[in-house]
């Protein structure tokens, strides 16, 4: 019996023993399994990064559309800002031609008081012009302060000039 006894605890420990070792097989299944988990991950990752390239290179295309976009607006817009400045060119020259007829008519008067308002005057229409010369070179941002501040002179001028005549 008691060999009994000694024979199933030491085929139990046996048994036990190789239960709890993992044989070289399982050990390398295990490391597969894992290495395989890490791929999947590397591939999901990978993945990941492709899709948020994909989603950067479509920012950039859509981004570059809407700099054309507004480079052609401001295209645009600088065009309609030079024809607006040549209309307003032409319209204030033909201002000053008028007031230059009338200015030569209060010269013909030939009192001197008339060639004297006839000499404040032209040196007002001068101004005026000199300001004008510089149209083309007024900045964008100016261009309503310049506008108002030829625009009032002329006004100012041509009242003047109408007050002699």
């Amino acid at each position: 019996m008691r060999r009994m006894f000694w024979c199933s605890v030491l085929s139990t420990a046996l048994l036990g023993g190789v239960a709890c070792k993992k044989t070289e097989e399982q050990k390398a299944e295990d490391k597969f399994e894992k290495a395989q988990d890490n791929v999947n991950d590397q591939k999901k990752d990978v993945q990941k990064e492709q899709k948020d390239v994909v989603d950067q290179q479509k920012d950039v295309a859509k981004e570059q559309q809407d700099v054309a976009k507004e480079k052609r607006e401001l295209n645009a817009a600088e065009k309609d800002l030079m024809t607006a400045r040549n209309e307003y060119e032409t319209r204030v020259r033909e201002r000053l031609a008028n007031i230059d007829t009338h200015i030569r008519a209060l010269e013909a008067r030939g009192d001197a008081k008339a060639r004297d308002t006839a000499a404040k005057l032209r040196a007002d229409r001068a101004e005026i012009a000199t300001k004008l010369d510089k149209v083309k070179a007024q900045a964008a941002a100016d261009w309503d302060g310049f506008k108002h501040d030829v625009d009032t002179r002329l006004d100012r001028l041509e009242h003047d000039t109408n007050e002699y005549h």
